[in-house]
């Protein structure tokens, strides 16, 4: 008894772990890899190369592998949104273009910088091993989100420290959210906390953990992941 105890117990700190660290990327449609269910690769079966590179990578946060998208976008800018200075725009140290450089509806996926993984030879140089082909497409589907972003949440606005309307919960530091719920904010830079506190794609959206469709950080049961942030 005591030893079948013993492996339950073990076998409950396993899935409480596995849980912890939500669905994960493999299985999820960010896996664009020719063995993914996005079915948008060629032959390669890496999955991480489509946005990441280990070395020689586009931008160095985070090791990123694809070029910003060059076009223009149309933000969001409602009634009192801090970002309407941006509206006809991201600026340029928006982490939300990262996302934008496959759901823009134009760049393609093959559109990686660094394409293949680098080996070190025996004479100290580096060569380049391709990791496979990728296939010349768009996005499609409702995952392209085009370059309209006019009618989205709004994203690429600075959140104050303080709220002067007291209709969001605003946080410190670099999150916001009230209490029990952590929504992060960004930049592309690390320059400090101050310069930091810009809501993002990502502050919604966990791109490596697709547990919530789609990808979110928290449930839209009972408007959860809105009130997260929204104090209303």
């Amino acid at each position: 008894m005591k030893k079948l105890l013993a492996v339950l117990a073990a076998a409950g700190l396993m899935a409480a772990a596995t849980a912890a660290f939500g669905a994960g990327i493999t299985t999820s449609k960010h896996n664009l890899s020719a063995t993914g269910p996005a079915g948008y690769s060629g032959t390669t079966t890496q999955i991480c190369i489509f946005c990441h590179a280990p070395h020689n990578a586009k931008e160095s946060l985070p090791l990123w592998n694809r070029s910003n998208p060059t076009g223009a976008f149309k933000l969001y800018s409602g009634v009192g949104m801090a970002n309407v200075s941006f509206k006809t725009g991201f600026t340029t140290d928006s982490t939300s273009l990262f996302c934008m450089s496959c759901h823009d509806g134009v760049t393609k996926m093959n559109a990686v910088y660094n394409a293949g993984a680098i080996d070190g030879n025996a004479l100290n140089h580096y060569v380049e091993r391709v990791a496979g082909t990728f296939r010349n497409v768009a996005i499609t589907g409702s995952g392209n989100l085009t370059t309209d972003l006019s009618k989205t949440h709004p994203i690429n606005f600075p959140v104050g420290t303080t709220d002067p309307q007291s209709d969001l919960h605003s946080g410190s530091g670099t999150t916001m959210g009230s209490a029990g719920f952590t929504m992060p904010l960004f930049k592309a830079t690390r320059s400090g906390a101050s310069t930091n506190r810009s809501l993002e794609c990502g502050s919604c959206h966990a791109v490596h953990d697709s547990a919530i469709s789609p990808f979110l950080r928290y449930t839209m049961a009972g408007s959860a992941l809105c009130l997260g942030c929204h104090n209303k």
